[in-house]
């Protein structure tokens, strides 16, 4: 075995377990390793080596750290007409070279940065973006320290997106109803209640609310701080979860606690309180949404 400096690649499908529900199992099967196969070609085609495949993603290392780049941001580019997204991790440190794969805790972060990441997303860490050259590195926005789960210091990290006309975010839908209107039957199973503007949306057992600037999102947020898939809120197993996917933090305060900043991490509601996408509740640009736990 040797150990030598690389720059790693996990790139992963987002969400495949739909795709076997709602087809048979050989068809989501190959549709998936059809575009494992793509992530792999695409690979090659900037330098890089493919080494492995666990489950739904693909593992390559680089020696150049400029190519790796370019190749995560092809990798997370959704090709026209398939039906996958992907997301991926990037760091750069040493790894250790087996006839049977690559290994290490470089290979470890490289994973968490993965998980971290939202479905056409890389998460880059600071050991790759410090030495790449400047026309690389302004594809890059920074989300800043992150806590990822198994790594004991904060990791500094940045989001790889590709661009989208109009939907750069500034650094700085379930059915509704009027919120004036009657709340009767509100009241009958446990849900959450999220109020803005005079609409409002429920979230329930087996229910997940996107909130962003996206159109794709159920409530949608304009403020160009906001990012195009900001924050989630759902509800599994009775647990009600508000779940940070941004680049800037969402704030989230309940009665009777103080407020709490969230970066790529979630938290159980359950109280009546406030969310505020990127900005502090009591900053003078903030546009809150109130949300209410309501039991039978």
């Amino acid at each position: 075995m040797e150990t030598k400096p690389a720059t790693t690649i996990i790139a992963d499908i987002s969400d495949s377990t739909p795709f076997y529900e709602s087809m048979r199992d050989d068809q989501a099967q190959r549709l998936i390793q059809s575009e494992i196969d793509r992530l792999r070609e695409v690979a090659n085609s900037f330098g890089g080596v493919p080494v492995g495949q666990k489950g739904d993603d693909a593992l390559c290392y680089f020696m150049d750290q400029d190519a790796a780049v370019k190749s995560a941001l092809e990798m997370i580019n959704k090709p026209h007409g398939t039906l996958l997204s992907v997301h991926a991790g990037v760091h750069h440190g040493p790894v250790v070279f087996a006839e049977n794969g690559i290994f290490g805790e470089t290979v470890n972060l490289t994973a968490r940065l993965a998980a971290a990441a939202n479905p056409g997303e890389a998460c880059v860490s600071e050991t790759v973006v410090s030495n790449l050259k400047p026309d690389v590195r302004q594809l890059l926005a920074p989300i800043g320290p992150l806590r990822l789960k198994g790594v004991s210091d904060p990791v500094k990290v940045y989001s790889l997106q590709v661009p989208t006309d109009g939907m750069s975010t500034v650094l700085h839908l379930p059915t509704f109803s009027d919120r004036n209107g009657s709340r009767e039957g509100q009241n009958e199973n446990f849900a959450l209640v999220l109020y803005h503007d005079n609409h409002s949306w429920r979230c329930r057992e087996g229910d997940e609310i996107k909130i962003g600037r996206s159109k794709d999102c159920d409530v949608v947020m304009p403020q160009p701080w906001v990012s195009r898939l900001h924050a989630v809120l759902s509800m599994k197993n009775g647990k009600l979860m508000l779940t940070d996917r941004s680049s800037s933090g969402t704030y989230v305060k309940v009665e009777n606690a103080r407020e709490i900043q969230l970066k790529r991490e979630a938290v159980m509601l359950a109280d009546n309180g406030l969310i505020s996408l990127a900005l502090p509740i009591q900053h003078a640009d903030a546009r809150p949404l109130e949300f209410e736990i309501v039991r039978r």
